[in-house]
């Protein structure tokens, strides 16, 4: 049975939307533990010293309990030019622990900062974040990522982003791309031009 992975931003003592990483824990057990009690990750920040100051990357490892979790100081990843892969059958639809694949995908691709899963020419996610593209004063978000990440959920029900395909081919199409997750926000200043960010 695989192990899985929370990752959640604490910014200045407070763990950030709890609620929806409850919500994709509560995914992982309908799909693999049905007969489990669900881990309440709320109730379990109350029993961690939660560092006060600063930006931090809180690692949560859980199958049916609680297994580890660590406090590492957030360092951001800069990024500016992005490579398409091939997904081939390789499938995320949970936040498994094991990133050993995706990994290999990038180190496979040392002329970028990062790359860009792609499904029989369907755009779909980074190797850390989901993607929003901005076609007029519009963003969208590949309607089948490889991952279902918190942030995207939220903005997705906040009716900021709106989900579509988004070919290969159409990358002329859009003038923005941007990661998003815990620790970057969907906005112009954090954004990639197209197509120049693509190598």
């Amino acid at each position: 049975m695989p192990t899985f992975l929370e990752t959640v931003h604490v910014l200045n003592g407070e763990a950030l939307h709890l609620n929806y990483h409850q919500k994709r824990i509560n995914d992982v057990f309908q799909h693999y533990y049905p007969n489990s009690p669900v881990l309440n990750i709320a109730e379990y920040f109350t029993h961690l010293e939660i560092p006060q100051l600063g930006s931090y990357r809180t690692r949560i490892v859980y199958r049916t309990e609680w297994e580890f979790h660590e406090f590492l100081k957030y360092q951001p990843k800069h990024i500016k030019k992005l490579a398409i892969v091939n997904t081939g059958d390789f499938e995320y639809d949970f936040k498994y622990a094991d990133r050993s694949h995706i990994l290999k995908k990038v180190a496979e691709h040392p002329e970028a900062d990062d790359i860009i899963f792609s499904k029989n020419g369907k755009l779909q996610d980074s190797s850390i974040a989901n993607l929003a593209f901005k076609q007029g004063d519009q963003w969208y978000t590949p309607k089948e990522p490889l991952h279902w990440g918190t942030t995207r959920r939220r903005l997705i029900e906040e009716n900021i982003l709106i989900e579509r395909d988004i070919w290969e081919t159409d990358l002329k199409d859009y003038s923005l791309i941007c990661l998003i997750n815990v620790f970057r926000p969907l906005s112009e200043e954090h954004a990639l031009l197209l197509p120049d960010s693509i190598v």
